[in-house]
């Protein structure tokens, strides 16, 4: 009976994360279904932008079983995600557990980065070349961290034949996750608990309630032992409901910032009584709660929960806890200080957030999406036809007719577009929500902008064309596989093109672009990709080369 609901609910998975694949290739977000785990992955996990997501893929021939690479460098320490994904036409076969022995290809793939007398070219795919230059650059720059994901709309590997391989990567310094069709459904694509009202229970030493109609309240202290039945996947206690954390302004960063580390190291040390003295704790928010404080134990029920701030602090918890499964005795005496406030306003609950967190870096686009321009710039884009979404998961739909526009590829085209600053479009787009704010969103110049918009979407359509014909014939015969990369930078040449070609089609400018990047490339003996685009000193001798007179006059 129980092996049966399970095969429902993955046949119900399957079914909703095919929905959402379809519609990605309908927006033309991804060409493939098979990119599709590894899209969802990073857009949700990592928020990553849609060019840096398209410049991770090194999927195709001579991949060396690594169909993507995405490199953190936001970081203390920079982390390099290598990704090996696989997709499943058939709901039948995605029930069979990944296979594990594609971790063996890592190993390989290690050596190959480490050994420089290899001649890449003869043995990997350009876009895995231009990402091995960019891992060996880290290593002699920084020291960066390597972590592998196993990612698929299926199953999860036997742990009996997984857990060797993982042993020996784990040897290496090297962590390994999986994540697979219910995390890219629940993270991905609910991100809503199925649960409406949460119970738990908080420590006897009382509840102090506090607030008005508008606003309630309530702060308490509540167990680790608790804190994980809160946040556990209902389905698979082992792991967290992360629909849970939806409001969250940072997500889930990872454990291996050095804040994220040193809470899990508090929380399993011998001393974790103390852990209340030195953490924030953590801010709930729900649509009411109420509570029973006659017990022997405070109980509280809240409608709606959502934890908007201590996601990294619920994480370590949890894992810490998972590291000790079943045993967690050693963290009987560890309690965390809870807020827990009741509203129906999102803006108040958003202002709740945003004040409350202060542990780790808060992306600076959230604080910047409700300033005037941003919502000025909404409506203004809205008369022609485009729905700018200033922030991530504020428009979960809007009408098929509109065309999308997020804020940050706002930024990055204004950049690049009006600016003529390609490189910092590609390389400090974190920058266009602090430094480079005023300069972009104040005094914009809206027709730019949309027609900067335009032709982006054909480049992106360019660059998708030549994604496929790498795949399907080979780098050999593919010219211009620069163009993956270098987005921002034809968009530039576009730019100073329409001024000297001021009749010239959209088509016609993206191609002289093309040809002048490569002249230009050609000349400096073909440079690494990744470090000639996130170089501004290589845009003068772009712009230049686009003003020479050509045959197209």
């Amino acid at each position: 009976m129980e092996e049966q609901k399970q095969q429902r609910a993955h046949a119900e998975d399957f079914t909703l994360l095919g929905e959402r694949v379809s519609q990605l290739i309908k927006d033309e977000k991804i060409s493939h279904a098979s990119k599709a785990p590894i899209y969802l992955l990073l857009a949700h996990k990592f928020y990553a932008d849609d060019d840096s997501i398209h410049d991770s893929f090194t999927d195709g021939a001579n991949d060396c079983g690594v169909d993507a690479i995405y490199i953190e460098r936001s970081l203390n320490q920079p982390r390099v995600h290598i990704i090996q994904s696989k997709y499943y036409e058939s709901e039948r076969k995605s029930r069979n557990c990944y296979k594990a022995s594609t971790l063996e290809k890592i190993h390989r793939f290690l050596e190959i980065i480490k050994d420089t007398s290899l001649d890449l070219d003869r043995i990997c795919n350009p876009a895995l070349v231009q990402k091995i230059y960019e891992i060996r650059d880290l290593q002699k720059r920084d020291f960066p961290e390597l972590k592998v994901w196993l990612v698929s709309n299926g199953s999860p590997c036997s742990e009996a034949e997984v857990r060797p391989l993982t042993n020996a990567l784990n040897r290496k310094s090297i962590e390994v996750e999986q994540f697979h069709l219910l995390e890219l459904v629940e993270f991905c694509i609910k991100r809503r608990s199925s649960r409406t009202e949460h119970v738990f229970h908080v420590r006897d030493i009382g509840v102090l309630e506090h607030g008005h109609s508008i606003l309630r309240g309530l702060v308490a202290f509540i167990s680790a032992r608790e804190l994980y039945n809160l946040i556990k996947d209902i389905r698979n206690e082992r792991k967290i409901d992360y629909t849970l954390f939806d409001m969250n302004v940072r997500g889930f960063l990872g454990s291996h910032t050095a804040v994220n580390q040193e809470i899990f190291r508090t929380a399993d040390s011998t001393e974790n009584r103390f852990f209340a003295s030195f953490n924030n704790g953590i801010t709930i928010v729900g649509t009411d709660f109420k509570v029973m404080a006659t017990s022997d134990q405070p109980k509280i029920g809240v409608k709606n929960l959502n934890i908007v701030n201590g996601a990294q602090t619920c994480s370590a918890i949890f894992d810490a806890m998972a590291q000790h499964y079943p045993d967690t005795s050693r963290f009987r005496d560890l309690s965390v200080l809870i807020r827990v406030f009741a509203t129906d306003d999102r803006d108040l609950i958003g202002r709740i957030a945003l004040s409350s967190n202060s542990q780790n870096r808060i992306n600076p686009r959230d604080l910047k999406a409700n300033e005037k321009e941003q919502i000025q710039l909404e409506k203004d884009l809205l008369e022609r036809g485009i729905q700018y979404v200033r922030k991530r998961g504020l428009y979960e739909e809007f009408p098929s007719e509109l065309v999308e526009l997020d804020a940050l590829k706002a930024g990055q085209i204004a950049l690049a577009y009006i600016h003529l600053e390609p490189a910092q479009a590609k390389r400090d787009s974190d920058d266009i929500f602090l430094d480079t704010y005023g300069k972009i969103f104040y005094n914009l110049n809206l027709d730019k902008l949309v027609d900067g918009f335009r032709l982006y979407q054909r480049i992106s359509k360019k660059r998708a064309e030549i994604e496929e014909n790498i795949r399907i014939k080979g780098v050999m015969r593919t010219e211009n596989t620069f163009v993956t990369y270098g987005s921002f930078h034809i968009l530039t040449m576009c730019a100073v093109g329409k001024i000297i070609h001021p009749n010239a089609t959209d088509d016609e400018l993206i191609d002289l672009a093309i040809e002048n990047i490569s002249k230009v490339l050609i000349q400096l003996d073909s440079p690494a990709y990744y470090s000639f685009f996130r170089n501004p000193a290589y845009t003068k001798l772009l712009i230049d080369e686009m003003q020479q007179p050509s045959l197209f006059e």
